[in-house]
């Protein structure tokens, strides 16, 4: 398994958002066979989670931490032990020997809150069975799409590529939804943008032209008011205006 520890000066950092680097450790029966070092240079705590995340972080060790950002790791499915402030080297001893326990429970079970995990598990079975090919997004650097789904254009055959990405269950996601759009726009033909039902946020989703998709909403019932050649997509690609036109 894999653990971080945000680390200041070589001790555990007094706060989860202001860490500027994550000690990763990796524990193989007991004993730690290796660790390494992480820069986060992001501002916005959405990327610092995804980070952990991109790095297939199970458990976080750290000593404060907001109850907001607890429950964001823990939607991520990354387990989250706080208020540690014991030296490293000893509270990596106390871990190995089950004396640190993470408690799984959501603060604010009012948000609703899906795990990131589930989103992009329904989102990739989702794309495949529309045909879809679907791979995960490439390279750590990308903190923003979760996968990348391919087609070719039923009626110029030429490939159309989507970054969708899976929103991260904050109440930031417009900030999301804002820098997913800036850096997919001049990667990517059509973009979508995967949450739980949210009128506001499908609102900006369609004011920068991103598909929003909901495992809340029937797709099928979409679909067929569409009658779109392009599967799953709503909004027109350029170049592809043709295969969007509505059946009459």
């Amino acid at each position: 398994m894999k653990i971080a520890i945000p680390e200041l000066d070589d001790k555990i950092a007094p706060c989860f958002e202001a860490a500027k680097q994550f000690e990763i450790f990796t524990i193989k029966k007991g004993k730690i066979i290796s660790s390494k070092i992480i820069d986060c240079h992001a501002t916005d705590d959405i990327m610092r989670i995804r980070l952990l995340s991109l790095h297939e972080i199970q458990t976080l060790i750290c000593n404060g931490i907001k109850n907001f950002f607890r429950d964001q790791l823990l939607a991520y499915g990354i387990n989250v032990i706080p208020n540690i402030n014991e030296p490293i080297k000893q509270t990596l001893d106390l871990f190995v020997s089950g004396q640190l326990v993470s408690d799984n429970r959501i603060l604010k079970s009012e948000n609703n809150i899906v795990s990131h995990e589930s989103l992009v598990k329904w989102a990739k079975e989702l794309f495949k069975s529309n045909g879809y090919e679907v791979s995960t997004c490439p390279g750590e650097d990308i903190y923003l799409i979760d996968l990348i789904a391919r087609l070719k254009c039923p009626l110029c055959k030429k490939n159309i590529e989507v970054a969708i990405c899976c929103g991260a269950q904050t109440y930031r996601a417009d900030q999301e939804i804002r820098e997913f759009y800036h850096y997919a726009r001049t990667r990517y033909h059509a973009f979508v943008y995967v949450y739980l039902t949210n009128h506001q946020l499908e609102k900006s989703c369609s004011e920068y032209g991103i598909n929003f998709l909901s495992p809340e909403i029937n797709q099928l019932s979409t679909k067929e008011k569409l009658k779109s050649q392009i599967p799953i997509l709503k909004i027109p690609i350029e170049g592809h205006e043709k295969a969007f036109i509505q059946a009459s």
